[in-house]
């Protein structure tokens, strides 16, 4: 009775294997999800979302892939600000201004090492962005100056980065564009004559898919995420802290140079800075770093113009001895976030300068009389040694005294992929890779020199030729 049971249960065994088409211990491999479209944009930052908006309005079928699990980018976490010359904005308000002051701003601020033909064709088309993004919806406040230019060239949202993200989002929306959130681009594909067809990539559960398509859009942004990248392309940045948006790694860069892409890199980050320790530049101890006090390096000594445009900051910054620098605060400067960097550990707090001094692992004897000097110059009203204006400034002689710890950080690089005007990308040939285009951050390497020129450029550049890149991969797909 046994056997006859037994050889029955094994009988059942065999025809479930069977019907199953596999061994039970095998599992069946999942195909990979496919799905065409005339052009596919990789990422949905600033550059991205304009590109998928333009390739849409020329009649495309447009899909983006973001891996994120929401669009935005670094444009999202920015405050909100376009550089421009001519917008109707500006006009209204009376700014007199060129294409060609633009231009040699631009071009000043970059020593002269930039491809002078990309920033002419920015500030040719850089007010009718700004007009464009109003049309879409985006709200600005009135134009101001940035950098070190005192024409009032920035255009501000008052909701900051989102008052340009979620317009131009839900226009896409509205033109039918098909979004893949958390969605990661992996490789391009590429046929027998070296032409891109379209993107592979999985999904949040890891799923294969592949994305075919006449024309492929790289926006992804920057690298500032990526240790390998920094140290490859931004040495000066290594170990720093980041602001760019999180998925700043350098997908679409890489990607890119495994099609033949020429990569254009002079070494410069958009340098900012940030209090130790602390997760975002926009919390309240972080705020403190912006006051134009006395910033003294662990040697004790004053390195820079307090009051100078952030980039240049940076750059004075570096190059202090292990990146360190300390704004002082006194009774008369005080502010309660300092009680709580101290509590965290990023600002120091005592009686004296000696004391102080001791805390923070500053030369005392250099401080002290680094100081006096300064003191020295808040009363005469003229700043000798920097040219900062002094006016309105108190002296540093009421305790009690604090030092807050600022180190260098990045907003982004200023590394990419070479491109023509058309936004193609080239090798190192000259050629165009038919198929892809780039914009944005992944190919600002022509755009920018070692120095950030002024806040809202990177964002101009972006949405310019990002618009660009639209209407051409378009074009390339017939449309």
């Amino acid at each position: 009775m046994f056997k006859k049971s037994f050889a029955l249960i094994m009988s059942m065994i065999m025809v479930i294997g069977l019907l199953a088409g596999c061994s039970p211990a095998e599992t069946p491999k999942k195909e990979a999800i496919e799905k065409s479209y005339d052009v596919v944009v990789v990422g949905a930052g600033a550059a991205g979302l304009a590109a998928a908006i333009e390739a849409a309005e020329k009649g495309a079928t447009v899909a983006v892939l973001e891996k994120m699990p929401m669009v935005g980018g670094s444009t999202v976490l920015s405050g909100g600000i376009v550089y421009a010359t001519g917008s109707t904005i500006q006009k209204d308000f009376g700014v007199e201004d060129s294409v060609a002051d633009l231009v040699a701003y631009w071009s000043e601020r970059a020593e002269g090492n930039v491809d002078t033909s990309q920033l002419q064709f920015v500030a040719e088309k850089s007010g009718a962005t700004i007009d464009w993004l109003v049309g879409l919806g985006v709200e600005f406040g009135d134009p101001t100056p940035t950098g070190t230019s005192p024409v009032l060239r920035a255009h501000t949202s008052p909701n900051h980065g989102d008052g340009i993200i979620k317009p131009l989002k839900t226009y896409a929306d509205s033109k039918n564009v098909e979004f893949f959130l958390q969605t990661s681009a992996t490789e391009l594909m590429i046929d027998a004559n070296g032409d891109v067809i379209g993107v592979k990539a999985l999904d949040k559960d890891k799923n294969e898919m592949a994305f075919s398509a006449k024309s492929v859009i790289m926006a992804t942004g920057g690298f500032d995420r990526s240790t390998e990248l920094v140290k490859t392309y931004a040495p000066i940045a290594e170990g720093q802290t980041s602001f760019a948006g999180t998925g700043n790694t350098g997908d679409g860069l890489t990607m890119a140079v495994s099609a033949g892409a020429e990569v254009v890199s002079k070494g410069g980050v958009i340098g900012f800075r940030t209090v130790e320790n602390e997760p975002a530049y926009t919390t309240e101890v972080c705020m403190l770093m912006w006051m134009p006090y006395l910033s003294v390096n662990t040697l004790g000594e004053r390195f820079v113009n307090e009051a100078i445009d952030y980039p240049l900051f940076y750059e004075s910054l570096v190059k202090q001895p292990e990146g360190i620098s300390y704004l002082i605060f006194d009774g008369t400067t005080y502010q309660p976030a300092l009680d709580k960097a101290v509590e965290k550990g990023s600002a120091f707090v005592a009686d004296s300068l000696e004391d102080l001094a001791k805390q923070a692992g500053i030369d005392g004897d250099a401080f002290v009389n680094t100081v006096a000097e300064y003191n020295t110059m808040i009363e005469s009203g003229v700043d000798t040694e920097f040219g900062k204006s002094v006016v309105g400034h108190s002296k540093i002689e009421t305790g009690k005294f604090y030092a807050l710890k600022v180190l260098p950080a990045t907003l982004g690089t200023m590394s990419g992929v070479k491109t023509d005007l058309d936004t193609q990308v080239l090798t190192k040939e000259g050629t165009a890779i038919k198929g892809l285009f780039a914009a944005g951050e992944v190919a600002n390497g022509d755009f920018f020199y070692q120095i950030y020129p002024a806040s809202g450029s990177s964002i101009q550049m972006s949405l310019t030729f990002g618009r660009v890149a639209g209407t051409k991969a378009a074009e390339y797909a017939g449309k």
